[in-house]
C-alpha cells in the first residue's frame, strides 16, 4: 500500500481547474454534453449522436457478449460522470491565504 499520501493533482493543476471551471457550471454542462451526448430530436437528419449507436447489432450478439457490451457502456457513462463531478468539486474548493486563515481562526476563537 502506498504510504505517501500525495494528491493526485498538483497545486498548479488544481489552480488551473479553479480558474477554468470554478463557478462555471455552463462549461461543466458543455463537457457533459460533449462526452455524454444524448438523443436530440431536433438534430439534422443523419447527425444524431448517441453512445448506444455502436451497439446497434445487440440482437445479433451472443447473449454473453451483449451483456459485456451493455455493462461496459454503463461503466463508461458512470466513469465520465464521476470525473466531471470530480472536476466540479475540485474547481469549486474554496482556498484561503495564510492571512485569511489566521483571521478566520481569530474570529472563531472569539466565540
Amino acid at each position: 500500500m502506498n504510504e505517501n499520501k500525495e494528491m493526485r493533482f498538483t497545486e498548479g493543476e488544481l489552480e488551473l481547474m479553479r480558474k477554468t471551471y470554478g463557478g462555471n457550471d455552463a462549461l461543466i454542462k458543455l463537457l457533459r454534453k460533449i462526452f455524454l451526448p444524448e438523443y436530440d430530436p431536433k438534430a439534422p437528419l443523419g447527425q444524431i449522436v448517441d453512445l448506444w449507436m455502436h451497439l446497434s447489432d445487440l440482437e445479433k450478439m451472443h447473449p454473453q457478449d451483449r451483456e459485456i457490451a451493455i455493462l461496459s457502456h454503463i461503466k463508461l457513462i458512470k466513469h465520465i460522470e464521476a470525473q466531471l463531478m470530480q472536476i466540479y468539486v475540485l474547481a469549486n474548493i474554496k482556498t484561503e491565504t495564510d492571512e485569511e486563515r489566521t483571521k478566520r481562526y481569530k474570529k472563531d476563537s472569539l466565540k
